[in-house]
């Protein structure tokens, strides 16, 4: 595989987070809408943490030569911690594939009316048979999906701003009830952290096709910007129009209110999204399982039957309630990995400045 440039890093990173929650609204809002104006704030230290720790993911990856992501979560050399990382990883991103599955049937029968049943089951089984591309397939799909949804998310919240005015977009009304998340500062901190478990996941088999460091520091304040750009479009818009929040899909059903047609248009974008996101997860789990059980990969298809089934039977589970209970969870468990690749990224910077004898 060739080396990855800037552009693509940065696409490539924004799309480990861009899914079916980040997209249509309802992870913005359950996370920062919901706490008001101090959503806004909450957002900004999240978006901090994600290109701060982005860049030590990949400059460990480049330092240490290393891939495997348990090991880089754990810089210490304790073997059931590390295996412990593995299995909560590969939880974490079937965990995100199943609401992606959610969010697809939710999203085909509030526009179509098919079965979400149905709707859950031929997604998951698209994307079982696509994950068979790899990684390369995951970048490419990445490189040309991404900046479409990011302009199409950006104009569509232009159309909102033009047609209902931008007076109430930083007086959002503080509307939140998760126990989980009980202030804006511990909710963008859990956002913060089973986001960046998932998307290091993603990001660690990819890290060892990044030469230059400046790649590293520009393609990832790159991803940064990208996710910005996109949260201020969903949170503006669902600011001045919040009646949307009470759907699953808010930003879907905004979109359909100023427009039918245009509501169309948002659910296609989102199912960009999903796809891009539920692909980068399962070839993180697929890796994973292969750096450490190569034999099974040789029972691939199988294996991405298994997990099909299971994937679409726990989508039945609905939308929403995976968004405000599933991510919460993981975002508490998370954080001594967060806390282990700080440590891993000092360690290996010493090693860097500290001369060989």
């Amino acid at each position: 595989m060739k080396e990855v440039k800037t552009v693509p890093l940065g696409f490539t990173y924004a799309g480990c987070f861009l899914g079916a929650g980040y997209v249509s609204g309802q992870e913005m809002w359950k996370f920062f809408g919901s706490f008001g104006k101090w959503g806004y704030a909450g957002f900004v230290i999240a978006i901090s943490f994600f290109v701060a720790l982005g860049i030590m993911l990949v400059r460990l990856t480049q330092m240490t030569g290393c891939e495997k992501m348990d090991y880089l979560l754990v810089p210490w050399n304790v073997p059931w911690l590390r295996k412990a990382a593995g299995l909560i990883m590969s939880a974490l991103l079937l965990s995100s594939t199943v609401i992606m599955t959610a969010g697809v049937a939710a999203l085909l029968h509030q526009l179509y009316s098919v079965p979400e049943w149905l709707g859950g089951l031929i997604f998951a089984a698209i994307v079982m048979l696509i994950v068979l591309l790899g990684i390369s397939g995951m970048l490419r799909a990445f490189s040309t999906l991404i900046p479409i949804l990011v302009g199409a998310t950006v104009l569509f919240a232009v159309i909102a701003f033009c047609k209902y005015g931008m007076h109430d977009v930083f007086h959002i009304t503080k509307t939140n009830t998760n126990p989980m998340t009980p202030n804006w500062l511990i909710a963008s901190l859990t956002f913060v952290s089973y986001n960046l478990l998932g998307g290091m996941a993603i990001m660690a088999p990819v890290g060892k096709f990044v030469k230059k460091q400046r790649t590293v520091y520009i393609g990832i304040a790159l991803g940064g910007i990208i996710l910005t750009g996109v949260a201020f479009s969903v949170l503006g818009s669902l600011a001045i129009y919040p009646a949307a929040t009470e759907a699953e899909l808010p930003m879907v059903a905004l979109a359909s209110r100023i427009n039918p047609t245009l509501g169309i248009c948002y659910g296609s974008l989102m199912l960009i999204a999903m796809f891009c996101n539920s692909l980068g997860a399962l070839v993180a789990v697929t890796t994973y399982v292969e750096q450490k059980k190569p034999s099974l990969m040789k029972k691939k298809k199988l294996i991405c039957l298994g997990l099909g089934v299971f994937i679409w039977a726990a989508s039945l589970i609905g939308f929403g309630d995976l968004v405000g209970t599933v991510f919460p969870f993981f975002g508490y468990i998370s954080v001594i990995y967060i806390v282990g690749i700080v440590v891993h990224f000092i360690r290996e910077k010493k090693k860097e400045k500290t001369p060989e004898v």
